[in-house]
């Protein structure tokens, strides 16, 4: 963890201080690798510390069932949200079965079943498996499954991984030939990034252990044997992290949509990505 891991370099410089405003309120920086530039949260809690920064019945993706007025915006946007989804990434995927990681209270993989297709969902959390009403298989067993996939999922997911190397690797050898691996992660890039520093949701510390640009996410998926697609943007997440932002900065609430929706629009018009965009990979077979 103390080297980058993209390009393996040891010198990491502090580019900002924030802290946990949703859950702990402890201080955490974000440094940057002194080579390629990719950021990364510090400390990171290993991977036997950092369930307690998951321990809130309000974490939505977790619990469909979370409270709260945001949370509530959320749960009402997520059915749009499955829409833009599926329609942004099925042109690429081969026929074959889908596997969604990090499938949370497994309402994707809910979304993707209603389409048809068979999909596999597997999550970390007994308690979002637990919420779950489909069924989700333990993450843990994942990578002696023989099964291969056409395509595989990560919704917002990649940023709270430790071994981000291992799981790519995982992930190569788990699709099928031609298959679609699809990556969607907050740009710490974004307009709303920049507009809201150290209170930008997105930066989620520690829970969000790393914070991808798109020139990062491609270096990285290269090194493991795939090529790049597209990239598609997010145009929701704006405004749900620009209101959370507004919400940890003790601002103007009312705010929130007209950062989220100039957001949308410099990215528009290629002067910032979006707020979170949609990768898409494929592998290439060696």
């Amino acid at each position: 963890m103390e080297n980058c891991p993209i390009c393996k370099n040891s010198d990491f410089t502090r580019v900002l201080k924030t802290r946990d405003y949703y859950f702990s309120q402890e201080a955490f920086d974000i440094i940057k690798c002194t080579n390629c530039g990719f950021r990364k949260t510090d400390p990171i809690p290993d991977a036997n510390h950092i369930g307690k920064y998951y321990n809130s019945e309000n974490y939505i993706s977790h619990n469909s069932s979370a409270r709260g007025f945001i949370n509530k915006i959320y749960s009402l946007a997520q059915n749009l949200n499955f829409y833009l989804k599926f329609s942004a990434i099925r042109k690429y995927v081969p026929r074959g079965t889908w596997m969604d990681y990090g499938a949370g209270n497994g309402a994707f993989v809910k979304y993707i079943q209603s389409k048809g297709t068979q999909i596999d969902g597997y999550e970390p959390s007994d308690q979002a498996r637990q919420n779950s009403s489909v069924q989700l298989k333990d993450i843990g067993k994942y990578p002696s499954d023989t099964t291969t996939y056409s395509c595989i999922t990560m919704w917002h997911v990649l940023e709270h991984i430790h071994n981000l190397n291992e799981l790519i690797d995982q992930h190569y050898h788990h699709l099928s030939q031609q298959g679609i691996l699809v990556i969607a992660v907050p740009n710490i890039n974004s307009y709303d990034s920049s507009f809201y520093g150290p209170y930008w949701a997105a930066l989620d510390t520690p829970r969000h252990l790393w914070h991808f640009r798109e020139k990062d996410l491609k270096s990285l998926l290269v090194q493991h044997g795939f090529e790049h697609l597209a990239t598609k943007g997010m145009p929701l997440d704006s405004y749900y992290v620009s209101l959370l932002s507004e919400k940890y900065k003790q601002g103007f609430k009312l705010r929130a949509p007209l950062v989220g929706f100039y957001s949308n629009f410099k990215a528009r018009t290629n002067q910032y990505p979006f707020s979170s965009q949609i990768y898409i990979f494929r592998k290439i077979e060696p």
